[in-house]
C-alpha cells in the first residue's frame, strides 16, 4: 500500500498490492482430527471504502474503516475445493470488488482451524500476469499425509492454461476456464516448484490470471519424535515481478516473553526463471540455475542473508516443524518474498491471531539511513534495526507484535522497505508480505507536460499526457475517457521500445492533452489492435484502467508581514485539502533553506523581502498552485561606540554611543563592558572605572521601537594605571631582618629600591631589609606602558627585646598567648620553655606562632615556667621566668 511523494520526484511505474478487484482461492487441506478449516478475507484501507464479495452464486457486501480491518468468512460450502475435486474446472474463485467510485483495499487471505493455519497477500487483478512458476516444497511422509497443489483463477473468460514442468504438459492440452472466478487445481505427490504456469500464447496471450500454490499438509525439517505438520499457502507473484536482490531475514529466534526460540532458523529457495542464472549468496556463488530449477541450501539458516542473482528470481522462506524448530513455537510456512527493488514507503497491514495464533512478529528489511525513519502507527518501533552483515547499507528488524494493543498497524519510512507479518501458536504457523509494488506489463500514467513527472491519478482543471505500456507492438489504439467518449483512434502509433528486466514493453502516449473538469473515478479504455494478429485473441485486446481525478488542494499559509532578522517566525499551514488529507509539506524560505514540517519556524539572517512558497502533497500528485508570499525582514540597528584606553594615572574609561537606526528610534543600550552589564535607556556619554588592570572585551547591543536588535558590536578596552601600597611603618629588632610584603599592580612591573643600605636586593617587588638603625625606604614601579608609581617604607630598628613576664590563657581573647614583640625578625631564633621540674613544655624555630600555656593540646598548670630564648644571630642568649595565670 503507497503514499505518493512530494511533486518533483519521479518514480518507475509500478502496481501495488492495493487494488479494486481481487480473486482468492480457499485450496484444499488436510484436517488435522478431523477439524476442517475455516478461510476467512481479511480487507484493509488507508480510506473508508466498500465492496462486494462473490464465490459462485454466494454474494455478500462488505465495508472498512480507514486504517482498520474487516474480516469476512467465507462459506466453505461455497469456495473449498476438495482433494477429489483436484483437476476439475469449478466455479470457486472468490471475486472481491470494491463499489464504484470507492477507495481502493488491500486484502489478505487466511486458512485457519485447531493445528493447521496459512495465509497470503491477495493480489490486485491489475498486478497479476500471464507467466509464473509455482513455489512448493518436498512431499516428505508425516502421519496426516498430504501433497503439493497448484491453482490457476481465470480473470477473463475463455482463458486457456498451460502447465508445464521440465518442458512436458502435466495438463494435456492445457486447462480452459470458460468463465472469470473458474478454477482450477493440480496436486501431486511431487514436489511442483519450477512448474510453469503460462497462458495459451495462441488464444489467451494478453488474458491475466492469478496463481496460488503450496502444500495440503507438510513437514519441514528432520527430527525425532511426533513432527507437526501445517498447510502452505501463498498467491505467487508473475514473472514480471521478480527480481535480482532480497534480503532473506530468519523468522524471530525469541519468544514473545523473550526467551530462546526457532533456533535453528529457516530453509529458503531461489527459483530461476531463466536458464544460465547464476545465484549468490552474501556474494559467493552456489549455483546456476536453467529454468524451472530452484536452490536450496542443505541447512537452514539463522543469520540474515543477501541474495542476488544475475537475472530475476523468486524467493521463499520456509519456517520449520516445531520439534525440529529449536525451541519455541513453529510450525512449517512458506512466504513468497519480494524483492528489495520492489519496496513500499507507506502500507497499512493486519496481523492475524488465528486459529490459536499466540505470537505475532514483523520482519522488516530497509537501507540503513532511513532505519531511523520506520514508524509503526506513526512511533518509532519498541526494538533497535541492525545492519545486515553482509550489506551493512542495509539494516533489519524482527519486532514483536504482542507488544502492541492492536491487530492493525501503520508502517510508514521516508524511503522503501520490505515487510513479512507473520505468526506462531502451538503447532500453528502464517507468514504473508505485509506489501508490496509489483510489476506490470500493461499500465497507464498520467505525465504532466513537459515533464517526466509520472501519476497514477489526474487533477482536475489541469493537463494531463497519458502514457501506457503494452507488452506488444499496436496497430492501432483508440482511447475513450468517458461512456459516452467517441474515442480518439490513433493508427500506427509511434511505439518507444522499453526494457523491464529481461523483457521488451512498448510505450505509447496519448496524442493530445487531456483535461477532467471534475473530480471522480474514471475509466479509461483502450482499444488495442496488433500487429501481430496471433496476439490477444486474433490481435485485439480491449483494456480499462480505473483512474482517479481529485480537486487539488488549496495551497495557503500565514506569516507575520515584517519581522526582524534572526527571529523565529511561526509559518502556519492553511490549506484546505478538498478531501484528501496533505501527507507532505515543502516550504522554500527564498534564502536557500526549505522545510518539510506543517508549521516550521524560521529565521533569516539578512534584511530584505523574501519570496516564500508552499507546496503540499496529499499523495494523489495533485499539489495545487503554490502558495506564496513575501517576508518582509527589516533593517536592523547597528550598534557602534567609541572608547578610548585608560591613563596612567586612571582607570575610568568614558564611553560615547554612535550607534544608528534605519527604522524607529533607539530605545535600549545593552552594554558588556567586559566586567558589568547594565542597561541603560539613554545614548548619552558615560564613564565606567574599572577595578583591576587588564584588556576588557566591551560590547553593545541595540533595541529599536520596531523591535529589532542589533548584532553585537565590540571594541577592546584597556585600561593600565599602576596601584602601589608599600605599607608605612616596620618594626624589626636590632640585628634582625624583615621581608617587605608589598601591594603593587600593573603591567610587567619593573621594580627599583633606594636607599640600598640593608637591603638584600633592590629590583624584586619584596626585598628583606636588615638595616642597624632607622631607615626610609622608597619604591619605584614602572608599567610596560611607561606609567612610573612611587611609595616608601619606614623601617624602625628597636634596640632590645621586651620578654612580658605574665600571659592568661584562659580564653577571653585577651592576652591569651605570650606575645614577644617583634621576635619574628629573628627567623633562626629558638624558644624552649620548662617547668619548674625542667620538664620541656614549649620549643620552637622562629617564633611566627606564640605560645598558647598548652602542652600537647592540654593547658599547662597555673605557675611559673622558666625560657630559654637562643637569637641565633650572635646576641646573647635570653633566659627568665615567665607567670601563667588564668
Amino acid at each position: 500500500m503507497i503514499v505518493g511523494s512530494l511533486p518533483g520526484i519521479s518514480t518507475a511505474q509500478s502496481s501495488s498490492n492495493e487494488g479494486d478487484e481481487f480473486y482468492a482461492v480457499f485450496p484444499t487441506h488436510v484436517p488435522s482430527q478431523n477439524r476442517l478449516a475455516d478461510y476467512s478475507l481479511f480487507v484493509t484501507s488507508r480510506e473508508a471504502s466498500s465492496g462486494k464479495i462473490q464465490v459462485g452464486s454466494y454474494t455478500r457486501p462488505f465495508s472498512v474503516q480507514a486504517n482498520t480491518v474487516t474480516e469476512i468468512p467465507i462459506p466453505r460450502y461455497a469456495a473449498y475445493i476438495d482433494e477429489s475435486e483436484a483437476g476439475q474446472v469449478l466455479n470457486r474463485g472468490i471475486h472481491i470488488t470494491v463499489d464504484p467510485g470507492q477507495p481502493k483495499i488491500v486484502v489478505y487471505g487466511h486458512i485457519f482451524a485447531g493445528a493447521r493455519s496459512a495465509a497470503s497477500l491477495i493480489l490486485p487483478v491489475e498486478a497479476m500476469g500471464q507467466q509464473y512458476f509455482s513455489m512448493n516444497y518436498y512431499n516428505f511422509p508425516n502421519r496426516d499425509g498430504g501433497s503439493n497443489y497448484l491453482i490457476v483463477v481465470a480473470t477473463e473468460p475463455d482463458t486457456r492454461i498451460r502447465i508445464r514442468k521440465g518442458g512436458s504438459d502435466l495438463v494435456s492440452g492445457g486447462v480452459l476456464l470458460n468463465k472469470a472466478g473458474d478454477v482450477y487445481e493440480l496436486t501431486s505427490y511431487n514436489d511442483l516448484t519450477g512448474t510453469e504456469v503460462v497462458v495459451d500464447s495462441t488464444t489467451s496471450s494478453c488474458k491475466r490470471f492469478a496463481l496460488f500454490s503450496g502444500h495440503t499438509n507438510v513437514l519441514i525439517g528432520s527430527c525425532a519424535g511426533e513432527p507437526s505438520s501445517d498447510p502452505l499457502y501463498q498467491q505467487n507473484y508473475p514473472v514480471e515481478s521478480w527480481g535480482s536482490t532480497y534480503g532473506f531475514i530468519p523468522f524471530s529466534d525469541k519468544s514473545s516473553g523473550g526467551l530462546n526460540a526457532r533456533i535453528f532458523g529457516d530453509y529458503y529457495r531461489v527459483l530461476a526463471r531463466e536458464n544460465g542464472t547464476e545465484v549468490r549468496v552474501n556474494g559467493n556463488l552456489v549455483g546456476t540455475l536453467n529454468s524451472g530449477n530452484f536452490y536450496e541450501p542443505n541447512q537452514p539458516s539463522n543469520v540474515p542473508l543477501f541474495i542476488t542473482s544475475s537475472k530475476p528470481v523468486a524467493v521463499a522462506q520456509y519456517s520449520l516443524t516445531q520439534s525440529c524448530a529449536g525451541g519455541g513455537l513453529s510450525d512449517p510456512d512458506m512466504v513468497i518474498l519480494n524483492p528489495i527493488e520492489y519496496n513500499i514507503k507507506d502500507i497499512t497491514v493486519y496481523s492475524s491471531r488465528r486459529e490459536n495464533i499466540e505470537e505475532q512478529y514483523l520482519n522488516v528489511l530497509i537501507k540503513t539511513a532511513a532505519a531511523a525513519s520506520f514508524k509503526i502507527n506513526g512511533a518509532p518501533p519498541t526494538a533497535g534495526f541492525t545492519p545486515v552483515a553482509a550489506n551493512p547499507a542495509y539494516s533489519y528488524l524482527k519486532l514483536n507484535l504482542n507488544r502492541y494493543g492492536t491487530n492493525n498497524f501503520n508502517l510508514t519510512a521516508d524511503d522503501g522497505f520490505n515487510a513479512i507479518a507473520y505468526g506462531f501458536g502451538t503447532f500453528e504457523s502464517y507468514a504473508y508480505s505485509a506489501g508490496t509494488n509489483l510489476a506490470s506489463i500493461q499500465s497507464i500514467t498520467a505525465i504532466r507536460p513537459n515533464t517526466e513527472i509520472e501519476l497514477t491519478n489526474a487533477c482536475t482543471r489541469e493537463d494531463f499526457n497519458f502514457k501506457l505500456i503494452l507488452p506488444d507492438e499496436a496497430a492501432e489504439l483508440t482511447w475513450r475517457f468517458d461512456e459516452n467518449d467517441p474515442g480518439v483512434v490513433q493508427t500506427n502509433p509511434r511505439a518507444l521500445p522499453i526494457t523491464r528486466g529481461d523483457r521488451i514493453l512498448y510505450q505509447y502516449l496519448f496524442p493530445k492533452t487531456k483535461v477532467f473538469e471534475t473530480p471522480g473515478k474514471r475509466t479509461i479504455r483502450i482499444a488495442a489492435k496488433y500487429l501481430d494478429a496471433n496476439q490477444c485473441n486474433q490481435g485485439g485486446q480491449e483494456l480499462s484502467f480505473d483512474f482517479d481525478v481529485y480537486d487539488p488542494p488549496v495551497v495557503a499559509f500565514e506569516q507575520p508581514l515584517a519581522t526582524c532578522p534572526n527571529t523565529p517566525i511561526d509559518f502556519i499551514d492553511k490549506t484546505v485539502s478538498n478531501g484528501k488529507p496533505i501527507l507532505g509539506w515543502l516550504w522554500d524560505f527564498g534564502d536557500g533553506e526549505v522545510s518539510t514540517d506543517q508549521n516550521p519556524k524560521h529565521s533569516f539572517k539578512i534584511s530584505g523581502d523574501y519570496q516564500v512558497k508552499l507546496i503540499v502533497d496529499n499523495g494523489t500528485g495533485c499539489s495545487g498552485d503554490p502558495a506564496i508570499r513575501t517576508a518582509h525582514i527589516k533593517d536592523p540597528p547597528k550598534a557602534m561606540f567609541m572608547a578610548a584606553d585608560g591613563t596612567c594615572t586612571s582607570n575610568t574609561v568614558t564611553f560615547s554611543d554612535q550607534s544608528t537606526t534605519p527604522e524607529g528610534a533607539i530605545t535600549s543600550w545593552i552594554w558588556d563592558l567586559g566586567d558589568t552589564i547594565l542597561t541603560r535607556n539613554s545614548g548619552e556619554p558615560f564613564q565606567h572605572t574599572y577595578s583591576q588592570i587588564g584588556t576588557y572585551n566591551a560590547q553593545l547591543s541595540i533595541v529599536n521601537s520596531t523591535g529589532c536588535q542589533s548584532d553585537l558590536y565590540g571594541q577592546q578596552v584597556k585600561v593600565f594605571a599602576p596601584q602601589l601600597k608599600a605599607g608605612g611603618i616596620l618594626y624589626i629588632l636590632k640585628g634582625g631582618q624583615k621581608t617587605f610584603d608589598i601591594t603593587a599592580e600593573g603591567n610587567n612591573l619593573v621594580y627599583r629600591w633606594s636607599p640600598a643600605t640593608g637591603l638584600d636586593r633592590t629590583d624584586i617587588k619584596n626585598p628583606t631589609a636588615s638595616p642597624t638603625e632607622d631607615v626610609t625606604y622608597t619604591v619605584t614601579i614602572t608599567t610596560a606602558e611607561g606609567c612610573t608609581l612611587s611609595d616608601q617604607i619606614v623601617v624602625k630598628v628597636l634596640p632590645d627585646v621586651i620578654i612580658p613576664n605574665t600571659f592568661t590563657p584562659n580564653g577571653d581573647n585577651v592576652n591569651d598567648v605570650w606575645t614577644i614583640n617583634y621576635l619574628d625578625s629573628y627567623p633562626g631564633v629558638t624558644v624552649n620553655i620548662y617547668n619548674r621540674y625542667g620538664m620541656q613544655v614549649f620549643s620552637s624555630t622562629g617564633y611566627s606562632q606564640p605560645w598558647d600555656g598548652k602542652k600537647n593540646s592540654e593547658q599547662v598548670p597555673v605557675g611559673t615556667y622558666y625560657y630559654v630564648i637562643n637569637p641565633r644571630n650572635g646576641k646573647n642568649t635570653l633566659s627568665g621566668w615567665v607567670m601563667v595565670a588564668r
